[in-house]
């Protein structure tokens, strides 16, 4: 009885520690607001995360970039190919492109959709929405596609 205890005591910890590295890994930022309870409930609920201009968590707000639609385009269609996501489609004309990420280790399918929407001549925004092929839950696997595609925008030289 002792050494099944210890067992199911085992599981629980290890999952634990797996669901909250996954988190992490995903960047969850559980402690940010609007808090760890509605964080999590999101993570463990939804398959998808956008972008907004009033979102319900601040790391997808709608980002504004420093250049023209056109080169914004161009670099979000480099950056998504270095991050190794498969490009299904994109269209230059209304600058918007379909990628596919594949997570580590099971190896599901997220689809990546941004679009590229010009504020002035030398300004524009992204759209990004990423949703989860399968399953009701991403455990922010999505939020954290969009938050690695901008971060990764923003670091490079213009």
């Amino acid at each position: 009885m002792v050494t099944l205890l210890k067992v199911i005591v085992f599981v629980i910890v290890f999952v634990t520690v797996i669901i909250f590295y996954t988190l992490h890994r995903n960047q969850a930022h559980i402690s940010q607001p609007p808090g760890t309870a509605k964080r999590l409930a999101v993570f463990f609920t939804v398959n998808s995360a956008e972008t907004s201009d009033d979102p319900y968590f601040d790391e997808l707000r709608t980002p504004v970039f420093v250049m023209g639609a056109e080169k914004l385009y161009q670099q979000v269609l480099n950056t998504g190919s270095e991050l190794g996501w498969g490009i299904i489609a994109n269209d230059k004309d209304i600058h918007n492109i379909n990628f596919v990420v594949r997570t580590p280790v099971f190896l599901f399918e997220d689809d990546v959709y941004v679009e590229v929407k010009a504020i002035d001549e030398n300004r524009s925004a992204l759209y990004i929405r990423s949703s989860s092929r399968t399953g009701k839950a991403d455990f922010a696997a999505n939020s954290g596609h969009i938050q690695t595609l901008v971060r990764q925008l923003k670091t490079k030289k213009h």
